[in-house]
């Protein structure tokens, strides 16, 4: 089955408006499963806000470098979000030793 990208999107963006982050977030995922650009970083940018907004720092950093790397000159929302995230630390996770 087919699907029009452009409603997809809308839909997205609705669901977004509706504070349905995760819904929203498993159509961008759906969007952009395969497109190896991820639209010029377009999808993953949107990936990163829906995780963001869930709380998931760690992925919404990753997907908005992922956006960065697709369209470095343009995706600014993106750049500017990571430096608001900071960096990532896994301290917690691994211990001193490491």
């Amino acid at each position: 089955m087919g699907y029009d990208f452009n409603k997809l999107e809308t839909t997205a963006a609705s669901l977004k408006g509706e504070g349905r982050h995760r819904n929203a977030l498993r159509i961008y995922l759906f969007m952009a499963d395969g497109d190896q650009s991820l639209d010029g970083g377009y999808l993953g940018e949107r990936i990163g806000e829906c995780y963001e907004h869930l709380g998931e720092l760690d992925a919404a950093r990753y997907w908005y470098g992922r956006a960065i790397e697709e369209n470095p000159g343009v995706r600014t929302d993106a750049a500017s979000a990571r430096e608001r995230l900071g960096a990532i630390s896994i301290a917690d996770l691994c211990g001193p030793e490491h």
